[in-house]
């Protein structure tokens, strides 16, 4: 048996997310089109009969913003990668490398943890993919190279075929059956978070947060969940709420049919918007 933890690393909207719920094979992490999803480090389990691999997913290094949020999750990102047996690396060949790719790169030309580079989208037409060959070029010291689709699943056994060689042997570290060491309160939060970007697109900043208020069964037999959802500013109040509150009302509605579809049980969701200019000040 080996067991092991691999961290996924990238810059934003890679599809580290994507790739962390397909090789687990349930939803885990939420995704998004928005960069910096990913708030805090997501840990998925694989069971396989060789072993189990915890893989951690995490923010995309994001340079140019120095805000507080954007500050705290490169922070993340560096303290992923200490402990750990393997790193997969996972590259987008749709977009030009910059500044973040080179800085990820930066940080695994230091390092002695085996890393193995990933090239997502392998679905998508050799004329949407422009930047394959550079991509193809990248040395960061890896021990293979992969070209796969998470969103398809594809090729997905070459990569836990090749983590498996790279693991040391060991015990599991969580129970069989547990895909995430991820509370059902955080989960609910990261769930109502995913779908009011998904409303709101590119009209909402990122930094919005989400907190999970009561959580209940009641007699009826319907869950009843109410959550805060903290904004910086009175006028993202007024996009979330949206006109006559339909905007809201659809956001709720989006998390209740998921969480109805997850669990074959009745929910009620209840949402509120307030407002905390200081909030991203004490993200942690």
């Amino acid at each position: 048996m080996k067991s092991g933890f691999v961290t996924l690393v990238g810059r934003s909207n890679v599809g580290k997310s994507t790739l962390l719920n397909a090789l687990v094979g349930s939803k885990v992490a939420i995704v998004t089109p928005k960069p910096q999803t990913t708030r805090h480090p997501v840990r998925g389990i694989l069971h396989d009969p060789r072993g189990q691999i915890v893989f951690v997913d995490t923010p995309g290094i994001f340079l140019g913003k120095k805000d507080a949020v954007s500050t705290r999750l490169n922070q993340m990102v560096h303290e992923q990668l200490e402990g750990i047996d393997a790193i997969v690396y996972v590259m987008d060949p749709t977009r030009e490398p910059g500044q973040e790719e080179a800085a990820i790169q930066n940080i695994l030309q230091k390092i002695t943890v085996p890393v193995i580079l990933v090239i997502n989208k392998s679905d998508l037409p050799a004329s949407q993919r422009l930047f394959l060959d550079v991509m193809r070029a990248t040395d960061v010291g890896q021990k293979t190279a992969l070209e796969i689709s998470a969103l398809k699943r594809r090729d997905l056994n070459r990569l836990t075929d090749a983590l498996y060689v790279l693991l040391p042997k060991g015990v599991p570290f969580y129970p069989q059956g547990q895909l995430t060491d991820q509370g059902h309160e955080k989960w609910l939060e990261e769930l109502i978070r995913e779908k009011t970007f998904l409303r709101l697109e590119q009209e909402l900043p990122y930094t919005i947060k989400v907190k999970v208020e009561e959580m209940e069964t009641r007699s009826s037999g319907v869950r009843y969940v109410a959550a805060t959802i903290w904004t910086t500013e009175d006028r993202y109040k007024k996009m979330i709420i949206g006109a006559k509150g339909q905007t809201l009302k659809m956001i709720g509605s989006d998390v209740r049919k998921e969480l109805e579809g997850a669990t074959q049980q009745k929910h009620y969701i209840d949402l509120h918007i307030k407002v905390d200019p200081k909030w991203p000040e004490r993200f942690n």
